[in-house]
Formats: C-alpha cells, sequence, structure tokens
C-alpha cells in the first residue's frame, strides 16, 4: 500500500513542484515504485517529466479515462499528467473532497510511494489532494509571506485531522535557503518557533539555491540526472532519506 503524500503550500514560489518531482525521482532511483501526480493547472510537474500526455487527471475526474490510461512512465517514477482544464474544478461549489482519493483507490497498491504537487491556492485542488493524502510535506522558502502561506494552510490542515484521523504533517522544509543571510537565519528561528506550535518539525536537510534547478527544469530533466552533485541535488537525497527516517518513527 503506497504512502501518499502531498507536497502544499497555499503560496507560489516555494519549490513544490521541484520538491515533489526531485524527490520521486529519487526515491524511484533508489528502486522504489513512485506515482508523482501533478494537481496544478500549470502544469509543471508534467513539464518537467517529459511525457506528453494524451489523457490526464482531468479526464480521470470526467469520466472520459480510466486512472490507467492517465498514467504515463517517465524516466525514474509513473506521472498522473495535468491539463489547464484542472482549473475548472476550483469554480465548483461543494466538489466532493474525495474525488481524488476515490480515483487512486485502483493503483494504491501499485506503488510504494505517491507524491502529490498542489496548486498554490486553498481551493478544491489542495483540499482534495490533502485527503487522499498520509502526510503534507511543507517546502517554504525564508521570507515573511511565506510565514503568512503557512498560517492560511494551517485551518485547512485541521480540517483534514478531523475526518482523516491518520493524517499528519510530516514536516516542513526550508527551500532556497542562504545561510549567510541575516534574513533567512532569523526566519527560520521564527520557522522553528511555528513549527513546534503546529506539532510538526523543521527538517535539519535545508535545500539550497543554486541554478542546476531551473537548468535541469528547462531541459525538462531530473535533477538527479542533470546535475546529480550540485548543492541543491545533494540536499534534496538528505532530505528524502529525512522523510523515510521521520516516517518510521
Amino acid at each position: 500500500m503506497a504512502v501518499t503524500i502531498a507536497v502544499s503550500l497555499q503560496k507560489g514560489g516555494t519549490s513544490k513542484t521541484t520538491t515533489a518531482e526531485t524527490l520521486a525521482a529519487i526515491y524511484g532511483s533508489k528502486g522504489k515504485r513512485v506515482l508523482l501526480i501533478d494537481m496544478d493547472s500549470q502544469q509543471n510537474a508534467t513539464f518537467i517529466s517529459g511525457v506528453t500526455p494524451q489523457k490526464t487527471i482531468s479526464d480521470v475526474f470526467n469520466g472520459d479515462a480510466s486512472i490507467d490510461e492517465a498514467i504515463y512512465h517517465s524516466s525514474h517514477y509513473d506521472i498522473l499528467a495535468a491539463d489547464e482544464y484542472l482549473a475548472n474544478l476550483e469554480r465548483i461549489d461543494e466538489l466532493p473532497v474525495t474525488l481524488l482519493k476515490d480515483a487512486l483507490s485502483p493503483v494504491y497498491d501499485r506503488y510504494d510511494m505517491i507524491l502529490i504537487d498542489t496548486p498554490p491556492a486553498l481551493g478544491n485542488l489542495l483540499k482534495n489532494s490533502l485527503y487522499a493524502s498520509d502526510y503534507a510535506l511543507i517546502p517554504t522558502d525564508a521570507r515573511p509571506f511565506s510565514l503568512k502561506g503557512l498560517d492560511a494552510l494551517e485551518p485547512t490542515l485541521e480540517a483534514v485531522r478531523k475526518v482523516s484521523k491518520h493524517f499528519r504533517v510530516l514536516g516542513i522544509v526550508l527551500v532556497k535557503y542562504n545561510e549567510r543571510t541575516v534574513l533567512n537565519r532569523q526566519l527560520k528561528d521564527l520557522l522553528a518557533e511555528r513549527v513546534e506550535a503546529m506539532g510538526t518539525v523543521l527538517f535539519d536537510s535545508r535545500i539550497r539555491e543554486g541554478i542546476a534547478v531551473a537548468e535541469a527544469q528547462a531541459m525538462q530533466m531530473s535533477l538527479i540526472d542533470y546535475a546529480p552533485k550540485s548543492n541543491p541535488c545533494l540536499d534534496y537525497i538528505a532530505l528524502a532519506d529525512e522523510i523515510l527516517e521521520r516516517m518510521e518513527r
């Protein structure tokens, strides 16, 4: 049975897609069976994967395709791709929060891990992603607006906890981190206090900035293939190991 992790924060630019796709590639390269789900109508995870899907998660939701027809294989993982029509689901009042969970039910046993790249908005797609997950992983940069995004996400996380008793916030990971800046260090300390109040952890692994991330994505390559020795890649490998250790505990 797959462990499902939604990579989430109600703010753009916090490396949700980079984190979800890179972790999927790392776990896949280690021999795990991994499914990456792109739940963002911007389709960035789909682009990075290099696949050109004929069927997408929208088709599955609409009943126009089975989930098997919409899953494609990339270099290290399978992907359930997005399209621009996903945005239409945000406009539907009272969309069932179990839509994604129900769609995934035929494939849970096929994978060791399912990683969901979520949109940067508190709407139907994010809620469906969280309700389908065992854990939320929250990437955030050390900037004030990201802390506000964390505050905005907390009520939704609490609502999911009330319905899904097994659901947990796995932890928060700092991305685009630069230890040399005073602001980053100060906000890291502030975030540590916030994390404790949320009953979760701030991962020891911090993701440093690096041009290799943007270059790999432009080439539609996973970071571990494009620049395996780059600082961000080494940091993500450490994070992948720390996530497994945290789940075991």
